[in-house]
């Protein structure tokens, strides 16, 4: 669940913000973030940049929503802010839990293969230097399933396409335990028939297991499509 009351999003001098202990605690950590219910910021200042705002809206838990508008409208400055990466510039948040951004336009990083990848998305859970317990490792052969990648699984990540990378970084994004996930254009550089899995899959995972997913993206037709909401920009 996230619920958001004339929030601005942008960017501010001071990358983090604790609110008084009379409104209640919240802290914003860089990567990733919890925000405590409905505490309030402090009005638009100095050495403050908004982006776009003030934003109202509420997603109920297991809700797909596409996030759409033009380049430079604020989509990622929204979901960075989501996250806990960045402070709303002003306007009150509630998340339902842990907000988790994962970008998936990020370098193919040669030695690694497809499914060394997806597991790198669990490794906040266990430590860098420890295993993956029995659900961690099932929960990426499933994520490796369900975006198709199985033959391509003990392939170096720099020997694949750009499609093929998109489709795993989804895929480590599907490995995250979070109550609200976002996907920073998850279907960029796929063709028409990836591009339709991949969002027919957000949204089945969002139906599935209760997590709200939103999602950026230009390919508006197809977006609206596959998603229960719409937010834009």
């Amino acid at each position: 669940m996230i619920k958001a009351s004339n929030i601005v999003v942008g960017y501010s001098l001071t990358r983090r913000a604790t609110a008084s202990s009379a409104s209640g605690s919240l802290r914003f950590a860089p990567y990733p973030g919890k925000c405590s219910p409905e505490v309030d910021l402090p009005p638009l200042g100095s050495g403050q940049t908004p982006v776009a705002g003030p934003l109202s809206f509420e997603y109920a838990d297991g809700e797909c929503v596409m996030l759409r508008g033009r380049n430079g409208s604020g989509k990622t400055t929204l979901m960075k802010t989501i996250a806990g990466i960045l402070p709303p510039l002003s306007g009150t948040l509630e998340i339902g839990g842990v907000a988790v951004l994962v970008p998936t336009r990020i370098p193919k990083v040669k030695g690694f293969t497809v499914s060394d990848f997806v597991r790198t998305g669990m490794l906040a859970e266990s430590g860098a230097f420890r295993k993956l317990d029995r659900g961690a490792e099932s929960r990426a052969r499933e994520a490796i399933r369900m975006m198709e990648l199985n033959q391509l699984a003990d392939k170096d990540l720099s020997r694949i396409s750009d499609g093929e990378f998109q489709k795993a970084c989804v895929a480590a994004a599907l490995t995250r335990r979070a109550d609200v996930l976002m996907l920073d254009e998850p279907t960029a550089f796929l063709d028409v028939e990836n591009r339709v899995m991949v969002l027919q899959t957000l949204q089945r995972l969002a139906h599935e297991t209760g997590t709200t997913i939103i999602f950026s993206t230009h390919d508006i037709h197809d977006g609206a499509l596959y998603s229960d909401s719409v937010l834009a920009l």
